[in-house]
């Protein structure tokens, strides 16, 4: 591998591709087909960084991935939201009005694309076909290889550009300030040493009795850390004991949280650190993610 080659989902043109490329310029970024296989590849060196997908402000956790976190030795290094303008994109088959959406039948996307863009569809597109492809881009590439106008795919402005589309209408997700957040992960002998970090990212799984949770938390009340995110979080061969996944104002390095996660191992089955990293500064209400209260001083 070079030093700096970045593995994303799917090819150019995708949202995944433009997060990597955002994360990590003048790289050289190696496009795969699956989650699986992008682990895979910085597992087997084929690739330094691996960029994925976690969450979308408007549809919430990815559970592919979720999944294989808690599968992997790597750690997360950097998050990065990315902005996702979903556009309807056609094959230059003739001219045709900006938001002409007229004949279409067969509506080509990936299935976040068609998820974030579900209202638009259900109030134009609800009689076309929807088609499901690994990424958006693969799903502007066919739209346009297809010539056909009864055909179209949701995709960015981006894809267009690459494979030759037409937008025919910009910017149609249900929620107009659409991010995902995108994290990098590498093996832990890459990882910075934590001074800057100000979010950490984290598993625990709790006996299953009344007020194990509450008893949990209380180690980051009585550490003044605050929660930015915490879900139920499924281990599909653990599945008798509550779990979860948690963000934490703070990183590795401040005493506070040194404090809370040795109380929490006292009152934890099961811990996986996931990583320790700065937060991004497009964490706030518009892009729909809560910015990080750090305990730094």
């Amino acid at each position: 591998m070079t030093a700096d080659t970045i593995a994303y989902l799917g090819s150019p043109g995708t949202y995944s591709h433009q997060a990597a490329v955002s994360m990590f310029p003048e790289a050289e970024y190696l496009g795969l087909r699956t989650f699986g296989e992008i682990m895979e590849s910085v597992e087997s060196d084929a690739a330094r960084v691996a960029v994925i997908p976690i969450e979308n402000s408007t549809t919430g956790r990815i559970p592919d991935v979720h999944r294989l976190m808690l599968s992997t030795e790597m750690a997360i290094t950097s998050e990065h939201m990315q902005r996702v303008e979903h556009c309807l994109v056609q094959a230059p088959t003739g001219p045709r009005p900006v938001g002409e959406r007229a004949g279409i039948r067969r509506l080509i996307s990936h299935r976040q694309g068609l998820l974030q863009c579900a209202g638009f569809i259900e109030a134009y597109l609800r009689d076309a076909e929807q088609i499901e492809t690994v990424d958006t881009a693969a799903a502007v590439r066919q739209a346009v290889e297809a010539g056909d106008p009864e055909v179209a795919a949701i995709g960015s402005s981006v894809a267009a550009q690459v494979f030759g589309g037409v937008v025919v209408e910009r910017d149609i997700a249900d929620q107009k300030n659409n991010y995902t957040r995108f994290l990098a992960l590498e093996k832990p002998a890459l990882q910075p040493d934590y001074a800057g970090a100000d979010i950490t990212t984290l598993i625990f799984q709790i006996d299953h009795r009344p007020g194990a949770l509450i008893d949990a938390l209380a180690v980051f009340r009585d550490a003044a850390i605050n929660i930015t995110t915490l879900e139920t979080y499924t281990i599909s061969e653990q599945t008798a004991l509550p779990t979860f996944y948690i963000d934490i104002g703070g990183g590795l390095a401040d005493a506070p949280v040194q404090q809370a996660l040795a109380a929490l191992e006292e009152k934890s089955r099961y811990i996986k650190l996931l990583g320790s990293y700065v937060a991004s500064d497009i964490r706030n209400h518009a892009s729909g993610f809560l910015p990080v209260k750090s305990v730094k001083p």
